[in-house]
């Protein structure tokens, strides 16, 4: 099943339609759901786990299921190449945005969105070389 990644690869584009626009704070929730999704993409088919594996550890280990995405791929970006502190670095600077961006009484102007975009598409960039 190729959803999750599709549904990915038009998050990053309705970001960047919606940074056009100057709807910056949507633009930072699309551009890291597209980051979770290709997670969960990865989770499901290139690490063969299941839903049932996600709801499992996030049951057990009291964390939510980004979370988990982000330290299982953590590890798992690790075995493959030598990109696991940048994608670590990025996917956690792009989550601490979209918490500021959609919860958060402050102001997302250009230049969070545009470091969302870039913060997405270099994340994206690392996580398709585990695809």
């Amino acid at each position: 099943m190729e959803h999750l990644k599709n549904k990915s690869e038009l998050n990053l584009g309705a970001a960047e339609l919606l940074h056009q626009q100057c709807y910056y704070p949507s633009v930072v929730h699309c551009a890291y759901y597209s980051c979770i999704q290709l997670m969960k993409h990865i989770w499901l088919n290139s690490m063969g786990k299941t839903e049932q594996d996600l709801r499992v550890l996030n049951s057990s280990t009291n964390q939510g299921s980004h979370e988990i995405l982000i330290n299982q791929l953590k590890s798992f970006i690790q075995s493959k190449s030598q990109n696991d502190r940048d994608f670590n670095r990025d996917i956690l600077i792009l989550k601490r945005l979209r918490v500021n961006a959609d919860y958060d009484d402050i102001s997302i102007d250009y230049t969070k969105s545009n470091q969302s975009i870039v913060l997405s598409k270099t994340t994206i960039s690392i996580l398709k070389e585990c695809i």
